[in-house]
């Protein structure tokens, strides 16, 4: 609802509705909403004032994008990659390429495979080949 004092606020159907604000009964009914939630955001939205509705909108899109270019950096890198190696590794300490790729799925990673993974721990000394399909921490 709509007080004449300016004042958004809700109230059930069918109910004597008065303005928090000002008392007031003289309120237009502006929307309906099915949920609880979603009037709660109508009637917010419609008390902020405009400049800082922008303000705040402005400060959330910049803190999405923020986000989003922090998890594009932290997630193929070198660490998140051996933090993924080490979830693998299974209790006697060696790391087959059936539960590093299982890892790599569930954590969402098409690329790099786990044979790519491995491959290149090989070559930086990380593991060594323990048998055909298992690898152990040097």
């Amino acid at each position: 609802m709509k007080c004449i004092c300016g004042n958004s606020f809700g109230s059930r159907r069918a109910s004597f509705a008065s303005c928090p604000r000002c008392g007031s009964s003289k309120g237009k009914t502006q929307r309906e909403f099915q949920s609880s939630e979603s009037l709660a955001e109508a009637v917010a939205a419609s008390n902020l004032p405009a400049q800082i509705s922008q303000e705040v909108e402005s400060r959330i899109a910049a803190e999405e994008s923020r986000r989003a270019a922090v998890g594009g950096k932290t997630r193929g890198n070198p660490e998140a990659i051996r933090r993924i190696m080490q979830q693998s590794t299974g209790d006697g300490g060696t790391l087959t390429l059936e539960t590093l790729s299982a890892e790599l799925d569930k954590e969402g990673y098409d690329e790099p495979s786990a044979e790519q993974v491995i491959g290149q721990a090989e070559l930086e000394g990380i593991l060594v080949r323990a048998g055909p399909d298992s690898w152990s921490w040097l």
